[in-house]
Parts: structure tokens; C-alpha cells; sequence
């Protein structure tokens, strides 16, 4: 009996290793594609040109050019300049406000949903939401076309100058609210990744519809958004007056969601849009990841929409 008990521990511990290796060989991947924007890989710019230009963005605090009519009412985050995702540049060291989420995100689409392969050559992925880049940055190395958007305009002239110093020829960034993307954008992408969005718009229908028409037939939606750990079909509402951290005097709150949804509130929602072989995942630390396919163009239940003339 002890001998079978020490067996199957064994076995137990060889399987958590596997699954163990599996993700570190993504996250070991990932990681070292983060290598290619470090100084010594600079094009454009010398590393003290560089490191000033990055000083100079992570000392802006500029809520005019925005175009916001006050400042008060808007987010810290859209006003003062904060970094995204963690970045190590090589002679110095970004902490984003994300810390390793852009890689934990990829790894998680690679390994457990196994719908994102490790080359993305030939293939074109819209980034939503791309803050200043963490993901969009790893999509290019991956070899995808990326078109990265974000509507804080600072987030993109500091992506941009990113993609300027490092001379990344496959990566197109715009100043673009996820509402006001073009119709020159649908069914033309292999993915959609929309990452920490959903929560944040106060149309998450409509917003689902969007990405559903931006992807190809046969293309693939990469959603992760904050979540409600519950078996009900809850969308539960927030609001801008709800944060979750940080001060207002140092411009640092996080919060500002509209919309937070329990899996099968968001798995219903993508299939009403259109989606097909949707699969959600479990809460975990508040959060949810979900895949879902578009399988061919239909149309959508137009009774109440916002947004009547949506293709």
C-alpha cells in the first residue's frame, strides 16, 4: 500500500512538472523575444537619446492633449503617463502597472487554450487596448502583422516611438478607440486579441460585435477581462467612482469600470455577437480568459442596438 501511495505521488509530481515545463517553455519563449527591445538592439536612437525620450514620457501629465474638458472627471491613468507592462531594457528596468501580464496573457493562448502558435508569420493580429505595448511588442517578434490601438493618445506616441527607435517594419499603431474603429478594419485580421478591455467600455455588446467583424472568416477572438466568480449570468455594474487602488494625489487609482461579467454572461454575449466554439476559462484572482471563433459572417439581433447601422 505505501508502495502504491509513493507511486502514484510520483506520477503526480512527473504530470505537474510536465504541465510545469510546458508553460515555462512559453513563458522562457516569450521572454526572450522581449530581448529583442533592449538597447543594445536600438536602430534608431542611441541608448542616451533613448533613455531620456522614455524619462521624458514617464514625467508627462497632460490631460489636455486628451481632449478632455476637465480633468476631473477622467482617469488618472489617461491623465498622468504610466507605464504598462514590465520591461527590462537592458542598462535600466521598467515595472509597468501590469507587471508580466503580457506574458502571462500569450502563454496562457499558447498552452492551455492551444490556439495561438509560437509563429505568427503571415498572419495579422489587431491588438485593442495596447497601452504601451507589452503585447503588440511580443506579437511582432512572433512574426504577426500587428495593428495596435489605444485611445490615450500619450500610450501610442510612446508605443510609436518605440517602434521608431527599435525600426519594427510589421508593426502599424493608431490612435483609436476601440468604437471608432474604420469599416477598412473588418475581415481583415487572423486575431483579435482584446485584453483588459471588455470591463472598461459601456457598450460590451457592441463591442464584441466589433471585434466579430474585424476578423476573417475562420479567425480567432483572444479576450481576457476582469470577471465575476459566479455560476449565475451576472453583469455586474461598477462605475467611474469605484476604484481599486492607489491615490488621487499621485494620479495612481486603478478602477474605472463600467461592465464586469460572469463566464456564462460572457460566453452568451460572445455567442449572441456571432462567435462560434466559444470556450471560457475559470476565474482566477478576479480574471477570465476566453477563445472564440468566427466561423462565417451573420448577423446580429438588431432590436436595441446602439449602434443601428453596425455591419
Amino acid at each position: 500500500m505505501i508502495h502504491l501511495m509513493k507511486k502514484i505521488r510520483k506520477l503526480l509530481h512527473q504530470n505537474v512538472l510536465a504541465k510545469r515545463s510546458d508553460k515555462t517553455g512559453s513563458v522562457s519563449f516569450l521572454n526572450n523575444l522581449m530581448k529583442n527591445y533592449q538597447l543594445n538592439n536600438l536602430k534608431n536612437q542611441s541608448p542616451q537619446e533613448f533613455r531620456e525620450r522614455i524619462n521624458r514620457f514617464l514625467g508627462m501629465v497632460d490631460w489636455q492633449m486628451e481632449g478632455f474638458k476637465e480633468a476631473e472627471r477622467q482617469r488618472d491613468l489617461s491623465i498622468k503617463f504610466h507605464w504598462g507592462h514590465n520591461h527590462d531594457f537592458g542598462d535600466f528596468y521598467l515595472k509597468g502597472r501590469m507587471g508580466e501580464r503580457h506574458i502571462d496573457l500569450l502563454a496562457t493562448f499558447i498552452d492551455k487554450f492551444r490556439i495561438l502558435p509560437k509563429s505568427l508569420s503571415g498572419l495579422k493580429v489587431l491588438d485593442i487596448g495596447c497601452w504601451t505595448g507589452g503585447t503588440s511588442l511580443l506579437l511582432a517578434a512572433m512574426g504577426a502583422n500587428v495593428v495596435a490601438i489605444d485611445e490615450v493618445k500619450k500610450y501610442i506616441e510612446a508605443l510609436n516611438y518605440l517602434r521608431f527607435a527599435f525600426d519594427i517594419k510589421n508593426l502599424e499603431i493608431r490612435h483609436l478607440s476601440l468604437y471608432d474603429i474604420p469599416p477598412d478594419f473588418y475581415d481583415q485580421f487572423d486575431y483579435v486579441l482584446f485584453a483588459g478591455v471588455l470591463y472598461h467600455v459601456t457598450d460590451p455588446i457592441i463591442a464584441c460585435r466589433i471585434t466579430f467583424n474585424c476578423l476573417k472568416r475562420g479567425g480567432y477572438l483572444l479576450l481576457e477581462t476582469m470577471a465575476v466568480n459566479s455560476t449565475k449570468r451576472i453583469l455586474s455594474y461598477e462605475g467611474p467612482s469605484v476604484f481599486g487602488g492607489g491615490s488621487a494625489k499621485d494620479l495612481s487609482r486603478s478602477g474605472w469600470n463600467w461592465f464586469v461579467p460572469s463566464p456564462s454572461t460572457l460566453t452568451q454575449m460572445l455567442k449572441d455577437v456571432g462567435y462560434t466554439e466559444v470556450k471560457v476559462g475559470e476565474v482566477r484572482n478576479g480574471r477570465l480568459f476566453a477563445v472564440a471563433k468566427k466561423e462565417k459572417h451573420m448577423d446580429i439581433m438588431r432590436g436595441g442596438l446602439s449602434v443601428r447601422t453596425i455591419q
